[in-house]
């Protein structure tokens, strides 16, 4: 209770607005307007205002049905329309007399210019986070598919995921050229961003996510802070019908080819690489409770063998000993002193073996 005043900045949800008419183009006040969860049988309700309008808003996304309804007139109805993070979604019903319990109903597709925001919004839907293949399992990967959006640095980056105890592979991801530390990270409507080095605090299984939307430009006023991109992860909820799913991905090196440079008798490099995890949904109690659960594991076992090249100090310079690390001291025409530590580690080099074809 003591939050629900700030859940309205949340940039999880979606509105539904329209204008209701009579066939003759007059307004129609005090219409019922229902918004309908097809998965889960949740419904909105609102009513137009003295001017037809109305305002359906904070609808969490999924496919829903619509239908305006008043007494002496055929009930208006659209059967499916889907509606993502940060849409206004539009849908103006003209009403015909008649009895309410004739129906009109009406094919109404997703329109591909939302005329009720000038947000430029890119949207993954749930059908695309299950198709598209990701063979690392990397959320990341799923935001770099909008527009805008590429791939940071892959090393050089805070974010990269290249330390060796950092196992969320790469976090970094660029908006419109910025930094990869300048985007604002979102899941379910809460903060995620992981602050000390800014880049995502929480990554979800890729079976758990319902929707990933990344906002670019010009943002609302409940979307601001960064100058990159605003990204908005909404995972799944349960519906009315069990479902689920189960995956494992693994490499290993006795399904690999060798690498070139390992030649015999150098082993090839040990990998094993188990990626793992499943889903389960369904009702607790019908269209009303519901609940998910999903899990991820990840185990990987790699080794380096391949030869490691380098220059070495050639045979000449070796016969130099220590004196060929003198170097001259730019203000003095006399020589810089050995030092003891650096002829010590000179000698340390390996002597370079010059390799020459057999006769």
């Amino acid at each position: 209770m003591l939050v629900s005043p700030q859940s309205k900045a949340q940039t999880t949800t979606a509105d539904v607005v329209g204008n209701v008419t009579d066939s003759g183009g007059g307004v129609l006040p005090n219409t019922k307007v229902t918004v309908e969860n097809l998965a889960t049988h949740g419904k909105y309700t609102a009513q137009t205002t003295s001017s037809g309008d109305y305002d359906v808003p904070f609808v969490l996304p999924g496919h829903y049905s619509i239908r305006v309804e008043l007494p002496g007139f055929k009930t208006f109805s659209v059967a499916d329309i889907i509606l993502q993070v940060g849409d206004r979604a539009r849908i103006d019903a003209q009403l015909q007399v008649g009895d309410t319990s004739q129906t009109v109903e009406v094919s109404s597709p997703s329109p591909l210019l939302q005329s009720e925001t000038s947000t430029v919004t890119n949207s993954i839907t749930e059908h695309a986070v299950q198709d598209i293949p990701l063979p690392t399992r990397n959320l990341t990967t799923l935001i770099t598919y909008t527009a805008g959006a590429n791939e940071g640095a892959s090393v050089d980056s805070l974010s990269s995921g290249q330390r060796p105890d950092d196992r969320r592979q790469t976090s970094a991801f660029s908006v419109n050229g910025q930094d990869v530390e300048l985007n604002n990270e979102q899941i379910d409507g809460t903060d995620n961003n992981e602050r000390i080095i800014g880049t995502i605090g929480v990554k979800p299984p890729i079976d758990a996510i319902e929707e990933v939307t990344v906002q670019t430009n010009n943002y609302t006023a409940e979307s601001g802070r960064t100058p990159g991109g605003l990204v908005s992860v909404v995972t799944k909820s349960g519906g009315n019908s069990f479902h689920g799913s189960l995956y494992e991905y693994f490499q290993n090196d006795k399904l690999n080819a060798r690498n070139p440079f390992d030649a015999p008798p150098l082993p090839k490099s040990e990998q094993r690489q188990n990626d793992f995890g499943g889903s389960i949904g369904g009702p607790i109690i019908h269209d009303r409770t519901f609940f998910l659960f999903s899990y991820e594991g990840f185990r990987q076992v790699a080794g380096v063998s391949s030869p490691i090249f380098s220059s070495v100090p050639t045979a000449a310079e070796q016969a130099l000993g220590p004196a060929g690390l003198v170097a001259a001291d730019r203000t003095s025409p006399q020589a810089t002193p050995i030092d003891p530590v650096a002829a010590n580690l000179f000698r340390l080099y390996p002597c370079q073996i010059l390799a020459r074809p057999a006769n």
